[in-house]
């Protein structure tokens, strides 16, 4: 909810009037949030199988004041922000001579605190191919959209 506050003259005296607006869809740093209630699809991780990369970009534009960041569950962990210019695509080669399944957990946030709930998360499971070279061979589970909800 976006609030604003005007001054109102009545007789002589100053009174201070709240407005309060639903969403909040063009809020800037001064305003706060009181709600958000979204659901956020993305677009295809590859285009084919084998790839080199995959995408994890929502299909449009994420909420104001909302970000992700994407980890990985290799160690050392392998991690990528959104709200640090992260474009959404990783490369295989971050898994140069890996052989298996990789799990992504894509973590989303709202003013930098994480949006916690049902089907907040996004978990996807991609097969790591290495022979002569390494790609990514298929998707073996992808928890698909995710539901954002604040409080």
């Amino acid at each position: 909810m976006k609030q604003k506050q005007f001054p109102v003259m009545a007789m002589v005296a100053i009174v201070t009037c709240v407005l309060v607006v639903a969403g909040c869809d063009s809020c800037d740093g001064n305003d706060d949030w009181t709600g958000l209630d979204a659901t956020v699809s993305f677009v295809p991780l590859a285009a084919s199988f084998p790839s080199a990369t995959i995408n994890f970009s929502p299909s449009a534009a994420l909420p104001a004041r909302v970000t992700y960041i994407l980890r990985d569950n290799r160690t050392p962990q392998n991690s990528w922000n959104s709200a640090s210019g992260f474009n959404g695509q990783v490369n295989v080669s971050n898994y140069a001579n890996v052989n298996g399944d990789v799990t992504f957990t894509q973590t989303f946030y709202l003013n930098g605190v994480e949006i916690t709930g049902a089907n907040s998360k996004r978990t996807v499971v991609v097969n790591v191919v290495h022979v002569s070279y390494t790609e990514f061979n298929n998707i073996t589970s992808n928890t698909g959209s995710v539901t954002l909800k604040w409080p």
